[in-house]
């Protein structure tokens, strides 16, 4: 009976890897020429159907288009008020947790990792090709400070060395000064060195990158970055120094480079996946392309197991469970398709604009050109020499006496139909308008639009202009962005191992690992659907009124206070001020809990008759009541 020989399940997971990459690479490939194309178009390149002697002007209405939606969208997310909330799920526990974690995830994103950069770069991608890409991990990598000592001890060096001193060092040059020796005295001197080391400062951070498209692939097909069928493979580069940390040889690696170089077969059979630009970089030869291929392998029950498979050409290294429970990569798309993971870009949209553009353009141009420079023939037996241009001032010899007319005739050329201007100047941005909310009245560069419309009716316009943007947006929070976040908070709570000080509210905080340990939620609060932060900041204000309003129709105190509170006044303050965009509000409005010092009260002691509660300070008794009728004869207009 002969003994079943089964497969060595990582050597299939390293197969279905390298099929999975042949397989969608040609679909990637169709995306790249798709990026090419819409980069043509948004540098306003030739268009290759230019014609010699006509206009060859290009209409940048795809580089408008973006560079108008570009601002909306980080004003949105990156604008005064916070874009991530985090609301705790584990009862009032949670409560302080929730706070702590949703500054340090602020901290994280925007100091740690260029968090506007990210973004922008993010929806610059989704816009021009189809999806933008960022990838995440949690990055132990030590930081390092250098340093110089001089005349230091060898004890010393030791206490640097062992991290007794503080964080470890680790020496780089060390350079005799002084011998051991007796002084003259008898007293036995120590060997002194000039040295030059570095500090090892320990890092746990998670960490972004934006991923260029052309380093991604992955199924076409999928319908989302968790899909169990999915395939998705990260390229990076990294040098041949960190191949072990990976799980390949160093050898093995090189000895496969050379192969390919002087070997036909080899470079064969990696024609289908790039050549030797899967393999190495031929700038450097000192650093290779790991391909990190994402993936699901089941159990014998049929249960999914997120999976990575490290491979350098046809080598695969470590085959681990990933760590992350799913593909650590986020991606948006601007116009979601059904079903599928790639949907439509701008430039989708605004292709066919574009070309439009630049055939009205150049025709009108070319028949301005023609009315004011129309062909002109020449009598070459009644001229002495045929002028090659015209040109102001030219003057024209006749060889003969005789009328001029003999000598040129002006060949006339039909005027430019006027439909023509009329559709390029009207229809056009009408057509444009209505895809991405782009015209020069969004932009404020109509100089009619105040004088022909009333304020209700430029309110609806913008708010109608918006929708289309509002809807982008609403895409991007509730996929890649809130994935992007969603990753930050669960990273955090699973590998974040040191403590940081954070500054929150002009305060000191002390960022743990248990500290921010719970079950949280987050949304993303893009700030839409309300008006712009004009009209956003008048409202609040005019609920600020409506309050006062209220408070001075009301004649008792008691309701008073439950209506028109310091607290509802300091929060619509730091709301309209974070409209505005600035940041850093919260705390700027806290209502002082000290008791007053008046002639009355001169030792600031509290009176009785007060509720410790309410936290209105330095009154009591008939003192509050007091305090609320001068609230609420307060002015408000």
């Amino acid at each position: 009976m002969t003994e079943e020989i089964k497969e060595n399940p990582n050597e299939a997971l390293k197969k279905r890897a390298l099929d999975a990459y042949k397989k969608y690479k040609s679909n990637m490939d169709i995306l790249a020429n798709e990026r090419v194309e819409a980069n043509e178009y948004y540098y306003g390149e030739p268009r290759g159907d230019e014609v010699e002697g006509r206009s060859k002007v290009i209409s940048r209405d795809l580089f408008e288009i973006i560079e108008t939606q570009m601002p909306s969208m980080m004003r949105i997310f990156y604008g005064g008020q916070r874009v991530v909330e985090v609301s705790p799920q584990g009862g009032a526990g949670d409560e302080e947790k929730a706070k702590l974690m949703e500054e340090k995830i602020n901290y994280d994103f925007q100091k740690l990792n260029n968090g506007f950069k990210i973004l922008y770069q993010f929806f610059k991608d989704s816009f021009l090709h189809k999806i933008g890409v960022v990838s995440y991990s949690w990055d132990k990598t030590p930081k390092w400070k250098f340093h110089e000592y001089e005349n230091i001890t060898e004890s010393y060096i030791q206490d640097l060395t062992n991290g007794v001193l503080g964080n470890p060092h680790i020496i780089d040059e060390k350079i005799p000064v002084q011998e051991e020796g007796l002084s003259a005295e008898g007293m036995l001197i120590e060997a002194t060195y000039n040295v030059k080391c570095r500090e090892k400062i320990k890092q746990s951070r998670p960490k972004f990158v934006n991923r260029k498209l052309e380093d991604v692939t992955f199924n076409i097909d999928m319908t989302d970055v968790e899909d169990l069928e999915g395939f998705i493979s990260i390229r990076s580069r990294i040098h041949k120094r960190k191949l072990k940390e990976y799980g390949f040889n160093r050898e093995e690696i090189d000895d496969m480079v050379d192969k390919y170089d002087s070997t036909a077969e080899i470079q064969s059979r990696f024609a289908d996946i790039g050549g030797l630009s899967f393999i190495t970089d031929e700038k450097d030869s000192d650093f290779v392309y790991l391909h990190q291929c994402f993936m699901y392998d089941f159990d014998e029950e049929g249960n999914p197991i997120p999976k990575i498979v490290n491979i350098i050409g046809d080598k695969v290294g470590k085959v681990e469970v990933n760590k992350y429970g799913r593909p650590p990569v986020c991606i948006i798309t601007p116009t979601i398709i059904s079903h599928r993971l790639v949907g439509l870009s701008t430039f989708d949209g605004a292709k066919d604009i574009q070309d439009i553009s630049t055939g009205f353009l150049r025709i009108m141009l070319d028949s301005g050109y023609y009315q004011n420079s129309p062909v002109t023939v020449w009598n070459p037996f009644r001229i002495e020499t045929i002028p090659e241009e015209r040109f102001p001032g030219l003057k024209v010899v006749m060889s003969e006496d005789g009328d001029p007319g003999a000598v040129m005739a002006t060949m006339p050329s039909a005027p430019l139909a006027p439909q023509i201007p009329d559709i390029y100047k009207n229809v056009m941005p009408k057509i444009k308008g209505r895809r991405f909310g782009v015209s020069d009245f969004t932009q404020g560069l109509d100089p009619k639009a105040l004088a022909t419309r009333t304020s209700g009716g430029i309110s609806q316009l913008m708010s109608s202009s918006q929708q289309p943007m509002e809807l982008i947006a609403r895409c991007f929070a509730e996929t890649g962005v809130r994935d992007l976040f969603i990753a930050d908070m669960q990273m955090n709570i699973d590998f974040y191992d040191i403590e940081t000080n954070i500054k929150i509210n002009d305060k000191w905080a002390m960022i743990t690992p248990k500290s921010i340990n719970g079950l949280f939620d987050i949304s993303i609060d893009v700030g839409i659907g309300t008006g712009s932060k004009d009209m956003i900041f008048n409202q609040l204000i005019n609920m600020l009124n409506t309050y006062g309003g209220i408070a001075g129709a009301i004649k008792d105190p008691r309701a008073i206070m439950q209506v028109f509170t310091l607290d509802n006044i300091k929060n619509i303050l730091e709301a309209s001020w974070e409209t505005l965009g600035f940041k850093n509000t919260k705390g700027r409005f806290t209502a002082n809990d000290r008791p007053r010092i008046t002639p009355e009260n001169p030792a600031g002691a509290t009176i009785q008759g007060v509720p410790a509660e309410q936290g209105v300070p330095g009154g009591g008794g008939g003192g509050m009541e007091e305090n609320y009728r001068n609230m609420a004869a307060m002015p408000y207009s």
